[in-house]
């Protein structure tokens, strides 16, 4: 799951690159200048790349819990 997790946490970093180039240069990607779609484009891969991190952060913090109970008995 923590692999998955941050292979998801990967793609929104490339997303949010994404979005910006079709902000800053879309003529990189052979595309029509649309800021407004690449402004969208990053703010929603921001937000599920925070998200996908907070959910990280509990999946990790629960297995951190279980192995010290596991340990303390």
């Amino acid at each position: 799951m923590i692999l998955l997790l941050n292979i998801a946490r990967g793609l929104m970093v490339l997303w949010v690159a994404y979005g910006l180039v079709l902000m800053i240069a879309p003529s990189v990607v052979h595309s029509a200048p649309n800021p407004t779609s690449g402004a969208i484009q990053a703010l929603v891969a921001f937000a599920i790349g925070y998200l996908l991190d907070r959910i990280l952060s509990v999946v990790l913090r629960r297995r951190a819990a279980a192995h010290d109970n596991q340990a303390s008995t």
